[in-house]
């Protein structure tokens, strides 16, 4: 693994244990926000593929052959994740219906993916599939959202800062995915690896926002 691609990993690592403590330690503070019980689960899922990584890419622990498909359940079980979460944030009959059906949709045509590719290898058409998923229904989120503006403080709301850092990181880190065959052909190795690092930095800064929102729960039950 290349020093800079080390160094971003361990920092991520550090960051997403920090989401992991603070999102467990709000975790009786979320009355009347039942979207936030039990998000201490996506970054425990975050910090399990960090950690699969650095022991497959630091400390060669195991080989390929475990380390893909360990990957993918965790990215299968992320989906689930968001499924549950935007379940919970739509609420009105017509939104959970479109959650439902968008959601099968794509776990079904991830799962036939996956199911005829090779399992030891990265499959980053998932990641562009699971990606594109979660940034729909963000912008569905942000439509909702601003049409409640006149009777929402929307900087206090902790839903609001959740979306809007996985809507940075879906939409930032999709073009790596999706070029992923095009960076391995014209690229050299070490530059391929420069250049997916970036997307282990969103990953970081869409931590942080989740660490704004839990600090936003804080204050929302002292009031």
């Amino acid at each position: 693994m290349p020093r800079f691609t080390f160094i971003v990993t361990c920092i991520g690592t550090i960051v997403i244990l920090f989401s992991f403590v603070g999102a467990t330690t709000i975790e009786k503070k979320t009355i009347g926000r039942n979207y936030m019980n039990g998000f201490f689960l996506y970054p425990l899922i975050a910090l399990l593929m960090s950690i699969n990584t650095i022991f497959n890419r630091v400390f060669y622990l195991y080989g390929h052959k475990y380390y893909y498909p360990i990957q993918d359940l965790l990215i299968f079980l992320e989906l689930i994740f968001w499924i549950v979460f935007f379940l919970r944030i739509f609420k009105t009959p017509q939104d959970s219906k479109k959650v439902k059906i968008i959601s099968a949709t794509v776990v079904v045509i991830g799962t036939i993916s996956l199911f005829f590719s090779n399992f030891y290898t990265p499959h980053f058409q998932i990641h562009s599939l699971f990606n594109i998923y979660k940034a729909i229904f963000c912008l569905v989120f942000y439509i909702n959202l601003f049409k409640n503006t006149p009777r929402l403080n929307i900087l206090q709301e902790p839903s609001f800062w959740i979306i809007t850092g996985l809507f940075f990181y879906t939409c930032l880190s999709l073009p790596f995915f999706a070029l992923n065959e095009y960076i391995k052909i014209y690229f050299s190795q070490p530059v391929a690896y420069d250049i997916f690092v970036f997307s282990n930095i969103f990953i970081i800064i869409m931590h942080l926002f989740f660490i704004k929102a839990y600090l936003c729960t804080t204050r929302l039950h002292k009031a």
